[in-house]
């Protein structure tokens, strides 16, 4: 069983050395798209402002991430059950508005 936050923050140090290596090297996106990803994930399962994680702390690329991810989860949530033409409670085809 791996850790997928201790994966994305070996990936991240990893593209930083590589960075350092080679200034056009691209593979910096791929951790902070995957600590997004980590983010969406844990923004469905998790209490309202949940804590980043401990692997992403103390790297503010990957905590900046992470908390988008969370933050547009939330984001989802609130909007889910909303008409998506005037944003209130109900559905799209119940809209009176249209």
């Amino acid at each position: 069983m791996t850790n997928p936050y201790l994966d994305v923050r070996v990936a991240f140090a990893l593209a930083k050395i590589a960075l350092i290596v080679d200034p056009d090297d691209d593979s910096y996106e791929q951790p902070l798209g995957e600590a997004h990803a980590l983010g969406l994930r844990d923004g469905e399962d998790a209490p309202p402002y949940p804590s980043v994680p401990a692997f992403f702390a103390d790297e503010p690329a990957l905590a900046r991430m992470w908390t988008l991810g969370v933050q547009e989860q939330e984001e989802r949530e609130e909007t889910s059950c909303m008409c998506s033409f005037c944003f209130k409670d109900h559905q799209l085809w119940d809209c009176p508005h249209l």
